[in-house]
């Protein structure tokens, strides 16, 4: 070997220097990578529906077919359960999305959005000028656990955890003090840092819903929030739903972190919630039939009209 060769060869200190460094720069490239929350196969979907279709005939919901539903999925869970949603109709106007199961031991929200998507799907026909986004299970984990719980796998509440501009000043504060640092509530220690959070922000982006219907229990009564110009009338205009379901409409306020907030308050959809009068999956078919006259009305109202409230 020539003098040149071996003066230029770098030493060991050298390429262990040279080592370090490409070390360096794949982990920092490495830590940008975002993590996955894309299924890569239909496997994870087959998975879920089999797990779903499980539980309905454990909680008597025969009347529901799954499969028949053309489902969509875009994110995991930390416990790989897809987070699915089903898209109708061809118009971007008058979009209205519906979110069940966004607490897991609310098993009766489930159902009615399942049975929404199935009477939407077959009554096509009523809803080609729509543009109709049904969610019905945002917290999967939580609704397939042995027991259904409240909040997602990381115990964390997906209707606290939304980044709406109180949440650092306000979410951890008011949930040790008014909710008494109750598990059931825990906002997480940043805000969005949950998928089921992730994907509820997607849909609202990808689908720029005009209305969003979110169905809880066992609150029995309405909430609205969002669209204060319009308030009035269209509190107005639930006071005649609320006879008509026999179901009271309740200014219950929002919270930091909640869907209320991040979508009604601060994006001003017209977001209302429905609570359900209690959380007995065996309900689930008196509700839908209670319920499912609002909900077409829901659909069809124009939102941020103050003319639009009158039928």
């Amino acid at each position: 070997m020539s003098l040149y060769h071996k003066r230029n060869m770098p030493t060991l200190a050298g390429r262990g220097i040279i080592f370090f460094i490409s070390l360096c720069l794949i982990l920092l490239t490495s830590a940008f990578q975002p993590a996955k929350a894309w299924p890569s196969s239909a496997t994870e979907l087959d998975n879920f529906i089999s797990a779903l279709e499980k539980q309905c005939k454990k909680y008597g919901w025969n009347d529901i077919n799954l499969r028949e539903i053309p489902w969509e999925h875009h994110r995991l869970t930390k416990n790989k359960n897809p987070l699915i949603f089903a898209h109708y109709g061809n118009s971007d106007k008058n979009c209205v999305l519906f979110l069940g199961g966004v607490h897991g031991d609310e098993l009766p929200t489930v159902y009615l959005m399942l049975r929404l998507a199935h009477y939407i799907k077959n009554n096509g026909q009523l809803f080609n000028d729509r543009c109709l986004v049904v969610a019905p299970v945002v917290n999967p984990d939580g609704f397939l656990a042995n027991l259904p719980q409240r909040t997602n796998s990381n115990g964390i509440d997906a209707n606290r955890n939304f980044p709406t501009k109180d949440w650092h000043r306000d979410a951890l504060r008011q949930w040790k003090n008014k909710a008494r640092s109750n598990k059931r509530y825990y906002p997480g220690t940043r805000p969005a840092s949950e998928q089921e959070t992730l994907f509820q922000m997607a849909l609202i982006k990808r689908f720029s819903p005009q209305k969003i219907l979110s169905v809880h229990s066992p609150l029995n009564f309405f909430d609205y929030d969002g669209a204060s110009s319009d308030l009035d009338t269209f509190e107005q205009w639930m006071e005649k739903i609320c006879i008509e379901s026999i179901h009271p409409l309740k200014k219950y306020g929002f919270f930091p972190g909640s869907l209320g907030n991040y979508a009604g308050n601060e994006r001003g959809i017209f977001t209302l919630t429905l609570e359900l009068p209690t959380s007995n999956p065996g309900k689930g078919n008196e509700y839908f039939r209670k319920f499912q006259t609002a909900i077409m009305k829901f659909i069809n109202i124009p939102a941020k009209s103050r003319d639009s409230f009158s039928d």
